[in-house]
């Protein structure tokens, strides 16, 4: 089949989107001489690539009313005249045409309006579970969220989750059967080697917890810190990510609680950064109430970090025996999980159960699972031109 792989995110700050959807690119890339199956890929971010073209995706507030004016115009004649007398085609949809694609995968939760048959894909459904958090609860967000879900969800070919705890949200949430729900685990990136003296250049504290999230609400940094006053006065805080809205008020509440001279605020890191930040790290400690897969404990097991880790829905599929889990309500157990981190044999076995389960979790496996339902649905493809 003619397949393309929509990859909106291939922009470094974008987060963990694009650590996702790069190392899905490189392990199907490597992968598309095992497959008869033909690949042209659209990116956000259209950089050229050794390997081949990549298809600009337009992205932008223009883009963005050009197609709800194309949805509403299409919605009103469904839900008014039943039919579709004026049906004018999008700048994606020509494309998918001209290139004469028999199936969209849509790699990301993000999607765009298309005739062929298309996989959808989920990270979480938290702003149906959990919508009080402002950023998925407030200006509109949550109307939007499930509008968007909701449109492109039911005529999924297949939905693509994390884990059973994704698989069981999603046929609660939009009623699909359990057989168009394929759970792959987020695969472990592959992390720069590259060397990098953030440590002293930050002039960071030593030894420090690390907590690589962007300043969202639901990131829980309001736990996280209250955790700290507990641990020992030596044990510092390194904080990455892009703000999100949220960065003035945790500087705020690190005022507020004396922590001025353990915790370090920092924004964006580059990925050499980021890497060695983990090498570096007492442990990293992600107390996000969001689930059901997070990455950043998967890059830490790839680099020998150990991990406490909120115990929410999906975490312990996601982490096994590999992490300390504690509830993201109770800086005092969240405190306690760390402290247990000075015990060398318990610290040596979390290391070394973190290594061999993100070996496991890999992109290869992930688009292996990909590549086995086109096998699958190529005859049911077949059935029309």
């Amino acid at each position: 089949m003619n397949v393309a792989v929509v990859l909106p995110e291939l922009d470094p700050h974008s987060g963990g989107g694009f650590t996702f959807q790069r190392t899905l690119y490189d392990a199907l890339r490597a992968m598309e001489g095992q497959t008869t199956h033909r690949f042209v890929y659209y990116a956000g971010d259209a950089r050229e690539d050794a390997r081949g073209p990549l298809i600009r995706l337009p992205r932008g507030a223009r883009d963005h009313a050009a197609r709800r004016l194309l949805q509403l115009g299409r919605d009103l004649q469904d839900q008014v005249l039943g039919v579709r007398p004026l049906d004018r085609r999008g700048a994606f949809e020509r494309s998918l045409d001209e290139r004469e694609i028999e199936l969209v995968w849509f790699a990301t939760p993000y999607a765009r309006d298309c005739d062929q048959p298309y996989i959808f894909t989920i990270w979480d459904l938290e702003y149906l579970n959990q919508p009080w958090f402002p950023e998925v609860g407030r200006r509109g967000e949550w109307q939007q969220r499930h509008s968007h879900y909701s449109r492109y969800v039911p005529r999924a070919t297949r939905v693509i989750v994390p884990n059973d705890a994704g698989r069981e949200q999603v046929m609660r949430a939009f009623g699909i059967g359990a057989e168009r729900v394929l759970a792959f685990p987020h695969p472990t990136p592959e992390l720069s080697s590259a060397h990098s003296d953030i440590v002293a250049r930050e002039n960071l504290p030593s030894p420090y917890l690390f907590y690589p999230a962007q300043y969202w609400a639901h990131k829980n940094h309001h736990a996280l810190l209250r955790a700290l006053q507990l641990l020992p006065r030596d044990l510092g805080l390194v904080c990455v990510g892009s703000d999100k809205g949220g960065r003035a008020r945790v500087a705020a509440e690190v005022r507020e609680l004396g922590l001025e001279d353990r915790v370090r605020l920092v924004g964006f890191v580059e990925e050499s950064d980021l890497v060695a930040l983990y090498r570096g790290a007492h442990a990293l400690v992600y107390p996000s109430f969001f689930g059901p897969e997070n990455l950043p404990p998967l890059e830490a097991f790839a680099l020998g970090c150990p991990v406490v880790a909120a115990d929410v829905a999906g975490a312990r599929e996601q982490l096994g025996d590999a992490a300390l889990l504690a509830p993201p309500t109770r800086p005092d157990l969240i405190a306690a999980a760390i402290a247990r981190l000075d015990d060398p044999e318990l610290r040596e076995r979390l290391v070394r159960a973190g290594t061999e389960r993100a070996g496991t979790a890999t992109g290869g496996r992930y688009v292996a699972g990909v590549l086995a339902f086109l096998d699958e649905f190529e005859p049911v493809r077949r059935c029309w031109p």
